[in-house]
């Protein structure tokens, strides 16, 4: 089994931001939810998040490893 490291605040906080940046990044259903109240959408997302989903979204969202 491959190991994966736990997600860090660091990358919480980054994907938080993101989506704060950025709401049309989120799930439609997240989208309408930020129209009343942006923080708690976007922190019901993250927090409904994986480790094995989130590490990837943040890489997507941040080009982690390209280049």
């Amino acid at each position: 089994a491959v190991v994966r490291p736990p997600v860090t605040v660091a990358v919480v906080r980054e994907l938080f931001e993101a989506f704060d940046e950025e709401p049309r990044l989120l799930p439609s259903d997240h989208q309408a939810r930020a129209v009343l109240d942006k923080p708690r959408a976007i922190a019901d997302y993250v927090a409904g998040m994986t480790d094995r989903y989130a590490i990837p979204a943040h890489r997507r969202l941040y080009a982690v490893g390209d280049g």
